[in-house]
């Protein structure tokens, strides 16, 4: 087999995994599934699946790192370019990613486990927010600055949290522009105070 044909079966191996993963987390808690049901719903052998994963946790831990490693890239693009002045690019960009892939990220949100995941992701914007954004640096030491961080980083987690729960009725662009219109009143009222 050739190098480039060993390359797109190891791709189809992981993507027939991921695939069952993600169909069998709707049918039953993540703790409960096994190799076995993975491989049986890939219709792939077990030595495919190790090929790729040591176990379930690597599996899932895999998925983790590509969610957040596309964060990462998204708040690599918009590093210290007036994320508070106009956050609505980045949003944007975050709802759009989204969108691409929505029932997958349904699902996931709606696992058990998902909480870690999400704990991760606030930290990221917090992170992003203190070191990244473009408020002044004696304004970012402020002790009200990291606790505004964690607010609005808690916040668009969770307005995105709830609309993959489908328990807000409104569209992905119109909580971008909300959350958007909230960090530029809040900048220009924070501005004002320091």
């Amino acid at each position: 087999m050739s190098e480039k044909a060993e390359y797109k079966s190891a791709i189809r191996s992981r993507r027939l995994i991921r695939e069952a993963f993600i169909e069998l987390i709707q049918e039953k808690d993540i703790e409960k599934i096994t190799v076995t049901d993975i491989i049986n719903r890939a219709d792939i052998n077990r030595g495919t699946f190790y090929a790729h994963y040591q176990d379930i946790r690597a599996l899932m831990e895999q998925i983790s790192n590509e969610i957040i490693g596309k964060m990462f890239e998204f708040l690599g693009e918009f590093s210290h370019k007036n994320f508070f002045q106009n956050p609505l690019p980045l949003l944007l960009k975050i709802s759009s990613w989204l969108e691409d892939d929505v029932e997958f990220y349904k699902t996931l949100i709606n696992s058990r486990g998902s909480e870690h995941f999400l704990i991760k992701l606030k930290e990221i914007l917090v992170d992003y927010m203190k070191t990244n954004s473009d408020f002044p640096e004696h304004a970012k030491k402020s002790p009200q600055f990291s606790i505004h961080a964690h607010f609005f980083a808690g916040g668009i987690i969770n307005l995105y949290e709830v609309w993959l729960r489908s328990e807000i009725d409104s569209s992905l662009k119109e909580i971008s522009q909300e959350i958007s219109m909230i960090f530029v009143n809040y900048s220009n009222l924070f501005c004002q105070k320091k």
